[in-house]
């Protein structure tokens, strides 16, 4: 474990700062720390504080992903570790180049998103702030700075994207509520080899694992709210969630997911090997000799309509509002840079060299 060195004096009208931002549940995205210092400094030294949820991203070397801002901290060397007894993580820096009395972004840190998220309201606390005044050959002299704290907004949300058709498929391992919005929930309640008997769901409570059909404005974002409230359970529905993983399509036919193919919109079989992504659902096979199940649209009596059509080939005809030059982790899980590795793009794996 590193040991942190820098020997440090506290000025109390100095102070570090994160400013507020949105994350998205298993997103990953980069945020500056910034340090507002009224006389030239050689060190720092400091305890930052994230929602449970989120974490600082670490590099394959197993160091953190915390780089300086070259325009302030020029030739310094940083030092940082995560303390398990105080659930922080310890940042320090020093350097013989000193800053001078400026303000700005001093390191950048990429976080992540823990699928797991609690949307409540949440905060960033910087705590135990310490700054070297002395030059690092001189005998800097060591106060006790525990009292300085600096708090920051932050949102963590759980965004879910209707489609172009106006329509999409959801499932989350967090009980969750719809209730803020005015779109259309519906389970899937009974099949034969004709239809599918689709109903609303009452008071939009979803709870974990839940698969639903979401009907709304086409590329319109919602951002449902983890709920503690008793959601209940919700018996025989045939949408099967994929909100623990992908689902890989064994044999053609086995699973039937939401695709908009030639201008309609249904639940059509998907051919063997394709990946029905993660936070989403399907329907088991068990239609006859019907091709898929068709999205006319939703009638007076709730159903899904039976016609003859095409086969689901890949994973963006069952996401058609994803882009080809979206990536997925192999657990499905939607990545917005990518480094060495394997993904999943188009149906395939790529590797990131």
């Amino acid at each position: 474990m590193a040991t942190l060195l820098f020997t440090v004096s506290h000025i109390y009208a100095d102070k570090f700062t994160v400013n507020e931002f949105v994350i998205n549940a298993g997103e990953t995205k980069t945020i500056s720390i910034n340090l507002t210092n009224s006389k030239t400094i050689y060190g720092f030294q400091f305890s930052i504080y994230f929602p449970d949820e989120v974490t600082i991203t670490a590099r394959s070397s197993g160091a953190l992903k915390i780089t300086a801002n070259q325009d302030r901290l020029y030739n310094w060397t940083i030092v940082s570790r995560y303390d398990e007894n105080e659930k922080c993580y310890i940042v320090g820096a020093g350097g013989l180049d000193a800053i001078e009395g400026n303000s700005g972004a001093i390191l950048s840190v990429e976080i992540t998103a823990s699928d797991m998220i609690d949307t409540r309201n949440k905060l960033v606390d910087i705590k135990k702030q310490k700054i070297t005044i002395n030059n690092a050959i001189g005998d800097p002299v060591t106060i006790d700075a525990d009292e300085t704290t600096t708090e920051s907004p932050c949102t963590l949300q759980i965004p879910v994207k209707i489609g172009s058709s106006g329509y999409c498929s959801f499932s989350w391992p967090r009980d969750l509520d719809f209730s803020d919005y005015d779109n259309n929930i519906f389970i899937a309640k009974d099949q034969s080899t004709s239809n599918v008997i689709i109903q609303s769901v009452e008071g939009k409570l979803i709870p974990a694992g839940t698969g639903v059909l979401i009907q709304g404005t086409p590329g319109e974002i919602v951002y449902p709210q983890t709920t503690t409230e008793n959601v209940g359970q919700i018996d025989n529905n045939l949408f099967i969630g994929t909100s623990s993983a992908p689902y890989t399509v064994s044999s053609t036919g086995d699973a039937w997911a939401l695709a908009v193919l030639d201008g309609k919109t249904g639940f059509y079989p998907c051919k063997e090997g394709v990946i029905v992504p993660q936070y989403k659902c399907y329907l088991p096979g068990g239609f006859g000799s019907k091709s898929f199940i068709m999205l006319k649209h939703v009638n007076s009596d709730d159903d899904l309509v039976s016609e003859d059509a095409g086969i689901v080939d890949g994973i963006n005809t069952v996401n058609d509002n994803v882009s080809n030059d979206t990536y997925y982790d192999l657990q499905g899980r939607r990545v917005s840079t990518t480094r060495h590795g394997i993904y999943i793009q188009n149906n395939k794996k790529v590797i990131v060299k």
